[in-house]
């Protein structure tokens, strides 16, 4: 069988020498919206969930903490916002007791620079109200809330959120690997939280994608509690970052919703089993660089058999990572390539990483999405021209420049009943059970 997958900002042909039966292609809906953002964000708060509307939750008088997330996410905020102020002025809130909070959780609060902050708010929000980017760091700006009874994590957040009366979260719905999937209480914990309560409750990250109530989403979902989170306003989006729905009300239950019409209409794929060998692209234009083409790793391990082998298929050709992601510590840094795997555990474990400019978050997500896979299964790297096979060898990654010859190798290991799962994309999650209420 001969099919296409993105590479290197175009098309790679790929043989696979065996029966079309033996081979499946994931693809997920991935639809286009059928109504305008204005629309849906306006429907879902006039449809709240498990919650009373916005309007009637608030009361004259109140003053509202707006969460809303940082530049690494794509929620449309400056769109959303504006409708979100609406209903507040409906329930007689004053534009004087509203404040807008950036979530930027361990990520440094000097990069959401006041350019950032217009451009995820807008000039009319960002000139005519109170706006705070969130320094978890900053322990004069932090209130202790309590301690989780699920991770035991001592629960500081940002005082202006613990002060505000009512608490209202903009955000977005999307597989995660540590969580299962962003949204709900997350723009709590770690979006508002302090950097010590991030890294205990980072500390217990393991990969659970497309996982609900695993003890890492449990604890996020109690910290949201336990915070007093009112309301959200959670959007889901395809992989052009176009929003095909809102999901408006209680945090748990509105959140639980939006993975319900995620998992169906948007980025699921069900199959029945798992595979001898996932040949995985992270998507058009996602190869260019190192550590987002792995970012396809965690979802190929997900339809893999124990002893399965994955061969990401990634052009590699700007190196490492984003300079920007580098610069701002967000990205992990290739020193991190000094240590094997147990020495990394270690560094988890000792949260010996938090160091200025060295975000725990990093090293977290270097760990458990990209070290603990190549330690445990059989990662061929195919195709990389712009990356030193040195690299990958110290974690444990297989390099082959040829993706056909790395395909070929794998079924000559696993012989003529092999079982292949094809994914063309990061952003197809596949699904042995679909989420449902």
């Amino acid at each position: 069988m001969e099919l296409q997958i993105p590479f290197n900002g175009g098309d790679l042909n790929i043989k696979i020498a065996l029966p079309e039966s033996n081979i499946s292609v994931l693809k997920s809906k991935n639809p286009t919206p059928l109504r305008s953002l204005d629309e849906i964000v306006k429907d879902a708060l006039s449809n709240p969930i498990g919650n009373e509307r916005l309007s009637d939750i608030v009361h004259a008088g109140d003053s509202v903490a707006v969460l809303f997330d940082d530049w690494t996410r794509p929620t449309p905020v400056s769109r959303i916002a504006p409708i979100v102020i609406e209903e507040l002025k409906i329930g007689g809130v004053r534009d004087e007791d509203i404040v807008f909070v950036c979530g930027n959780g361990l990520h440094d609060p000097e990069y959401m620079t006041d350019d950032l902050l217009i451009g995820k708010l807008g000039k009319d929000i960002f000139n005519g109200y109170k706006v705070i980017s969130h320094d978890a760091y900053d322990t004069g700006k932090l209130t202790f809330i309590g301690v989780s009874k699920g991770l035991g994590t001592p629960l500081f957040i940002n005082k202006t959120v613990a002060e505000a009366d009512i608490k209202v979260s903009i955000g977005r719905i999307v597989p995660h690997d540590d969580v299962g999937y962003s949204g709900g209480g997350k723009m709590i914990m770690p979006g508002v939280s302090d950097v010590w309560s991030i890294i205990h409750n980072h500390s217990g990250s393991h990969p659970h994608q497309g996982i609900l109530n695993n003890p890492l989403r449990e604890d996020i979902d109690e910290c949201g509690r336990m915070a007093g989170l009112d309301f959200i306003l959670n959007v889901v989006h395809n992989s052009r970052e176009e929003v095909l729905k809102a999901f408006a009300g209680d945090p748990v239950e509105a959140f639980l919703k939006g993975v319900e019409f995620g998992d169906r209409e948007v980025w699921g794929a069900g199959i029945e089993d798992d595979a001898d060998i996932v040949i995985a692209s992270p998507g058009i234009n996602e190869d260019h660089y190192f550590l987002s083409a792995m970012g396809c790793l965690g979802v190929a391990n997900r339809c893999l058999k124990k002893d399965g082998t994955i061969i990401v298929v990634a052009s590699c050709s700007r190196g490492w990572d984003e300079d920007r992601y580098v610069e701002s510590s967000w990205g992990p840094p290739e020193d991190l390539l000094e240590y094997d795997y147990p020495d990394l555990l270690r560094l988890v474990m000792s949260r010996a990483w938090h160091e200025p400019k060295r975000q725990f978050q990093a090293l977290i997500y270097y760990v458990q999405h990209l070290a603990k896979t190549c330690f445990e299964k059989n990662v061929v790297l195919a195709g990389a021209k712009g990356f030193n096979k040195k690299y990958t060898e110290r974690i444990n990654i297989k390099f082959d420049e040829s993706v056909n010859n790395a395909v070929n190798d794998a079924i000559r290991k696993y012989g003529e009943r092999a079982k292949v799962i094809v994914l063309t994309d990061a952003f197809t999650l596949p699904l042995k059970q679909f989420h449902q209420m």
